[in-house]
C-alpha cells in the first residue's frame, strides 16, 4: 500500500433501520428499534404531546416535567434517586416547544425494577412543596448567573426580536416568574396533559418478547392519566421593527454576536438543500466563516451557522464571541460571505468536501439504536417522513453549485437578518 496516495472516496447507498410500530391495547403507539450488537442495555422514551406552547404560566411545562423525579407514590425524592443509582439507571427529563420527554436508560437485567419506578413516577408524582421550593430557588439562582453571560443575553434578545415577546419561542423566563410559579400550577398541568391519550413510547436497545410484554403490562393495557385531547393554541409572530440591537454590559470581556432570520417550513423542498448551503457558510471547521473570520482575520476563536428546528419553521442562526472592538467587522464579514455565495458558484472541490463531511456526520450520528430513536422522535415531532435521513443524504449528493447559488439569493439576504450584539 502506497500511503502517499489517498484512497478513492466511493459513493455508497445507505439504508437506516426503521422502527417497528405496535399499537398497544390502550391506543399508545409503541415504536421499537432493536440493537444490532449484544449490549444488554435498554432505553425507553415517553413522548408527551405537550410543551411550552400549552402552558398558561411561564415555566409551568418545564417544572411539571423536571419535578417528576422529585418524589412519587411510595418514594421520597431521595428514595427515588437512590433506587435509580442502585440499579445503575439514568433518567432524563426535558421539555420542548410542543413535546415533553421522559427518557430512561437502564441495564436489561434491571428493566422490570426501573420501569416500575417510572410507572410510579408517571402515575402519581408528589410535587411536594418543600422540594419544589428548593429546586425553584436553585433554578432561579442559576438564571441570575446565566443572565450575566453575554451569549445568553444575546440569544434571549435575538429570539425576542424575531418572534416577539408574546410568542413561546420569544418568551424568556425572568427571575420574578420563578416566584410566581406554585406547586398547584404543576399539578394542574400534569393532570390536564399527562396520560396515555397524549403519549407515544419509543423502545430501543436489547429488545425481546419479555421486554415488550412488560411495557404493555405497565403502560399499554388500560388508559391511564389524562384523557383530555391536546389542542395547540395559535401564536402570531410579532417581530421587532429594529433589526440591529446593541446591549451594553460593562463587565463583558468580549462581544457576543447573534444573527438570525426565519426561513422556510421544515417540510419545504428547499430545506434539505439549504442544510448543505448552511454547512458551506458556517457549519463545519473548514467553512467560509471559519476561514475568513477566524483564520484570516483572527476576530474570533469560533463562529458557526446552523438551521434550528425547535418548531416546523426553520430558524437560520449565526453566532460567535468576538474581540470587543471587532463586532462591526464580524457582522460585515458575515454579510460579505452571504453575498459571495449569492454571486460566486461554489467550487467542485469545496462542494465535494462538504458532501463528504455531512455524509460522514450522518453515518456517525445514527449508527446505534439509541441515536436512531432520537432521530425518529425528532422526525415524528416535526411531522417528517421516516425516509427523511435517506432524503437528506440524497439532497447532499445531488444539490449542485447552481442550486446552492439560487438558495443563497433567496434566503441568505443580509437585510433580512436580525442582529444582537452584547458588548462592553
Amino acid at each position: 500500500m502506497d500511503r502517499t496516495i489517498p484512497p478513492l472516496i466511493q459513493s455508497q447507498d445507505f439504508a437506516f433501520r426503521k422502527p417497528e410500530r405496535h399499537i398497544l391495547p390502550n391506543g399508545i403507539m409503541l415504536s421499537t428499534i432493536a440493537s444490532a450488537g449484544h449490549e444488554e442495555v435498554l432505553r425507553i422514551d415517553f413522548v408527551f404531546v405537550v410543551g411550552q406552547w400549552h402552558q398558561v404560566q411561564k415555566l409551568q411545562a418545564l417544572f411539571t416535567c423536571r419535578m417528576l423525579r422529585e418524589g412519587c407514590r411510595g418514594y421520597s425524592s431521595a428514595d427515588f434517586a437512590e433506587r435509580l443509582d442502585y440499579y445503575g439507571a439514568w433518567l432524563e427529563l426535558s421539555v420542548g416547544m410542543n413535546r415533553s420527554f421522559v427518557t430512561l436508560y437502564t441495564l436489561k437485567k434491571f428493566f422490570d425494577q426501573t420501569l416500575q419506578l417510572v410507572h410510579s413516577m408517571l402515575s402519581e408524582p408528589a410535587y411536594g412543596e418543600e422540594q419544589f421550593l428548593t429546586i425553584r430557588a436553585n433554578n432561579k439562582a442559576q438564571l441570575l448567573v446565566n443572565m450575566q453571560k453575554g451569549d445568553v443575553c444575546a440569544q434571549r434578545a435575538l429570539r425576542r426580536n424575531i418572534y416577539g415577546a408574546t410568542h413561546p419561542c420569544g418568551m424568556s423566563a425572568e427571575p420574578e416568574d420563578y416566584d410566581a410559579l406554585l406547586p398547584s400550577h404543576l399539578h394542574s398541568f400534569f393532570e390536564r396533559y399527562y396520560g396515555s391519550r397524549n403519549c407515544a413510547i419509543y423502545l430501543s436497545g436489547s429488545i425481546d418478547d419479555g421486554v415488550l410484554q412488560r411495557v404493555e403490562q405497565l403502560f399499554g393495557l388500560a388508559p391511564w392519566g389524562s384523557d383530555t385531547p391536546v389542542e395547540s393554541p395559535h401564536y402570531s409572530l410579532a417581530p421587532s421593527e429594529e433589526r440591529v440591537q446593541h446591549i451594553i454590559r460593562p463587565d463583558a470581556l468580549q462581544s457576543s454576536i447573534r444573527m438570525g432570520a426565519l426561513l422556510m417550513d421544515v417540510a419545504d423542498p428547499d430545506y434539505l438543500s439549504m442544510r448543505v448551503l448552511t454547512t458551506v457558510l458556517g457549519g463545519y471547521f473548514g467553512s467560509r466563516l471559519m476561514k475568513n473570520v477566524r483564520e484570516e482575520k483572527g476576530y474570533t476563536y469560533h463562529i458557526s451557522s446552523d438551521l434550528v428546528t425547535n418548531t416546523s419553521q426553520v430558524l437560520l442562526l449565526v453566532g460567535c464571541e468576538a474581540l470587543t472592538d471587532k463586532a462591526d467587522e464580524v457582522i460585515a464579514e458575515v454579510h460579505d460571505e452571504m453575498l459571495r455565495l449569492q454571486h460566486e458558484p461554489i467550487s467542485d472541490a469545496e462542494l465535494l468536501m462538504v458532501r463528504n463531511y455531512m455524509t460522514g456526520e450522518i453515518c456517525r450520528n445514527y449508527e446505534g439504536a439509541f441515536s436512531l430513536a432520537d432521530a425518529y422522535i425528532f422526525l415524528e415531532h416535526l411531522g417528517l417522513p421516516e425516509t427523511h435521513i435517506e432524503n437528506t443524504i440524497e439532497a447532499i449528493r445531488t444539490t449542485d453549485a447552481a442550486r446552492l447559488q439560487q438558495l443563497a439569493q433567496r434566503y441568505l439576504r443580509p437585510e433580512s437578518l436580525y442582529t444582537v450584539v452584547v458588548k462592553p
